[in-house]
This record gives structure tokens, C-alpha cells and sequence, in this order.
């Protein structure tokens, strides 16, 4: 069985990605894995199935279960009523770079069969904080601030993870060691720190040892996406904040994140967001002056 790599892509103006969940039909959410790490917080009604590394879970209201990065995992609901859950994704770098530590960061954070005590006030903790970014980021149009809120949620989050959470490596059952696994995040780690300059699948290859060919079906059988496409995902990831949140040239933009020039940035934009990057941001600088009006 093959699982696909999932690229999360942060939310605009603050470090983590939210989703919100309220559909009573049934859903199911294929195996796959990410480099984030995610929170699955259950607001009220149930997710009948999580699978995470060859375990399932079955979580109802008010419980919390915390994916490790690069666990393989999926999800599935069946029918139901007033099912309401959220998602936190919680970027691994975000994490790693504010503390000093170059080994893979791994959490114990499942409440669902939790009885010690002082762990059950440390969930109550992390479950209050929840519910506060939560709201916060339902009413963020009401707030012109709101991106410092949201952003000083996350690292009160990522705080109490470490402080109360975070486990040793090999404390953890069933953690995925796969070699496929390990290579592939020293490939999209060595792409996210060189995003900016010329990358071509010949140069990536040389670096790690493998045939431009191998490396080619590798990263598609595995991302799910070429290995351009996935570089290209990363640099519109890093420019489109730089383009919501100055005011730098398009060309300046594009060049300083990697595309080779206005128009390779223009299209790898326009096919996600489905219009220029000019356009973008003249219509939010709009939608931005009328709410602060």
C-alpha cells in the first residue's frame, strides 16, 4: 500500500494552519503523512477511526490526539449529528527553530485513555487553549490585531507541548523509521532551505546520491506531486506572505523566492489562487482599507 506525502501550507498572517470541521456526512481521509505535526481536537459529537502508525483511536467531545511528524495517518467519520472538531497543524520548523535541538521532536499526547492525574490538568490546560484559538481565529475579521493574537496562541501552544508532552525518540511505539520515509525528509528539508536558489532535478539528485530518473519516480510515487511542483509549492508558500505583507515589486518577489522571473511567478500563482499576484493583493489591499474603515 502506498501513502501520499501532504503538503501544509501555514495560514497567511500567523505560524499554524486551522481547519474547522462540522459536516454530519460521513468522510474518510486516505493514509498519508506530513512533516507538521497535528492536533485533532473534538468539539462535540465523534470521529469514529483515527489510525495513526498501525493504532486506531475512536475520540469523542473534548478529546485530543496529537499526530507526530511524518506518522502515517487517516481519519474516518460516519454519519452523524452536531460533529464539530478542529484541526491544528503546527509546522515541525516552527517547532525546531526555536529550540535547540536537531533530533526529530516527538509528543505523548493522546487524552483519550489518560488517568494520571497531573497529565489530565496538563490536557485541561492545552484543551482551554484550544478553545481560545479557536474563537480567536472564528472572529480574527473583527480584530485588526489579529495576527499577533493568533501568533502568541501558537507559541503558548508550542510551549506547553514541550514543557508537558515532548518524549524521547524511542519512548514512543510504532514511531515510522521507514528509509523511504527518512530519505524523503532530508530531500524536502534540503528544498525548503534552498528554495530560493536554482534547483533543478540533476543538482538534488547529485546531492543525494541518486539518478536523476530514480529520484523523478521517487518523489512522485511518494509527494504525489513532481519534484517541481512540490519546489514550486514552497516558493509560492514563502512568497505569498512576503507579497500580503509588503510592499516589494512583483519581479523583486519573484526573484527573491526562486522563480526565474515575473511570468514563472505569475502562473505558478495564478493556478492556485486563480489570478494574478498584482490582482491578489490589489483586491485584499481593498477588502484590508474597508474593514479599517
Amino acid at each position: 500500500m502506498e501513502y501520499k506525502y501532504e503538503l501544509v501550507q501555514a495560514d497567511n498572517h500567523f505560524p499554524l494552519k486551522i481547519i474547522a470541521h462540522s459536516s454530519n456526512e460521513p468522510a474518510y481521509i486516505p493514509r498519508h503523512w506530513h512533516d507538521s505535526i497535528e492536533i485533532s481536537y473534538v468539539l462535540s459529537g465523534r470521529i469514529d477511526n483515527i489510525y495513526i502508525d498501525g493504532m486506531n483511536y475512536s475520540s469523542k467531545e473534548g478529546d485530543i490526539v496529537l499526530i507526530n511528524s511524518n506518522a502515517i495517518h487517516s481519519f474516518s467519520v460516519a454519519k452523524g449529528q452536531g460533529r464539530q472538531a478542529i484541526t491544528v497543524l503546527i509546522p515541525s520548523g516552527f517547532i525546531r527553530e526555536n529550540i535547540k535541538d536537531s533530533n526529530p521532536i516527538l509528543f505523548d499526547c493522546i487524552s483519550i485513555f489518560e488517568t494520571n492525574e497531573q497529565r489530565l490538568q496538563h490536557f485541561e490546560e492545552l484543551r482551554d487553549l484550544l478553545n481560545t484559538l479557536f474563537v480567536a481565529y472564528l472572529n480574527q475579521h473583527n480584530d485588526p490585531l489579529i495576527h499577533i493574537h493568533l501568533t502568541s496562541l501558537s507559541y503558548r501552544l508550542v510551549y506547553l507541548l514541550l514543557m508537558h508532552f515532548k518524549i524521547d525518540n524511542e519512548s514512543l511505539p510504532g514511531f515510522n523509521t521507514n528509509k523511504y520515509l527518512e530519505r524523503l525528509t532530508l530531500i524536502t528539508d534540503y528544498i525548503k532551505e534552498n528554495y530560493d536558489q536554482s534547483l533543478s532535478l540533476d543538482s538534488i539528485a547529485q546531492v543525494f546520491g541518486l539518478s536523476p530518473e530514480y529520484l523523478s519516480r521517487f518523489f512522485v510515487k511518494h509527494v504525489g506531486l513532481t519534484l517541481f511542483q512540490y519546489i514550486n509549492a514552497i516558493r509560492l508558500e514563502k512568497s505569498f506572505r512576503v507579497l500580503m505583507n509588503t510592499d516589494h515589486s512583483i519581479i523583486q518577489i519573484a526573484l527573491e523566492h526562486g522563480f526565474p522571473n515575473e511570468k514563472s511567478f505569475a502562473r505558478v500563482f495564478k493556478k492556485v489562487y486563480h489570478v494574478t499576484p498584482h490582482q491578489y493583493r490589489k483586491k485584499h489591499k481593498r477588502l484590508s482599507e474597508a474593514r479599517s474603515q
